[in-house]
């Protein structure tokens, strides 16, 4: 299938494992230009370095001026962006146990890295451009064993459709995709959810 990529620069956050990196490589083989960002390197993202149109950086785009710098290492024109960078922290002690400092990191890497990422390149982003945020569905299902996240992920639902009527009149297209459980590390990982919940409860 052409999608109609070939040439077409795409920044995508949380590139390094799951869904973002899967996404890396369905934007490399459509001949997307990928600037992939995530915290570190690892196999698979130097297994792609020798693929055309690749571009890795390492960076924590949960500081403040991570999302920037990632938005600098693309050249020209941005087409299209995919906030897919986040962390669902398992709270199985529940609502007493979560922190300010749990609530503070949960929102910063689940909603402001999408905030500051779509703030750098919608300056670079021409009609016809495309942001995508993904979500989840616990943004409309909450649960409490997620709780912070939950919450996090129904503001970047609403910060996307807000956004959405903002910038359709100039051509620029937000969509969110609200998956369920994938089966990556974050769910079947070691300290993933599922193993986190399964010693929690036995």
């Amino acid at each position: 299938m052409d999608l109609g990529l070939a040439g077409r620069t795409v920044v995508v956050t949380g590139a390094g494992k799951g869904i973002g990196l899967a996404t890396v490589r369905a934007l490399l083989d459509e001949g997307a230009l990928v600037v992939a960002g995530s915290r570190s390197a690892n196999d698979d993202t130097r297994a792609l370095e020798g693929r055309e149109g690749f571009a890795f950086v390492e960076v924590d785009l949960g500081s403040a001026d991570g999302p920037q710098r990632l938005i600098d290492a693309a050249d020209g024109e941005i087409h299209a962006i995919v906030n897919n960078v986040g962390s669902a922290p398992v709270r199985p002690d529940g609502f007493a146990s979560i922190s300010d400092e749990d609530w503070l990191g949960t929102f910063t890497l689940n909603v402001l890295a999408a905030v500051r990422l779509t703030r750098a390149a919608i300056p670079r982003m021409a009609a016809g451009g495309a942001i995508v945020n993904v979500a989840s569905e616990n943004s409309l299902l909450a649960d409490p064993l997620v709780m912070d996240y939950s919450a996090a992920k129904a503001a970047l639902l609403s910060f996307s459709k807000s956004l959405s009527k903002e910038l359709a009149a100039g051509g620029i297209r937000v969509n969110t995709v609200s998956p369920g459980p994938v089966a990556t590390d974050l769910w079947l990982g070691e300290h993933g959810v599922a193993a986190t919940v399964s010693r929690a409860t036995g």
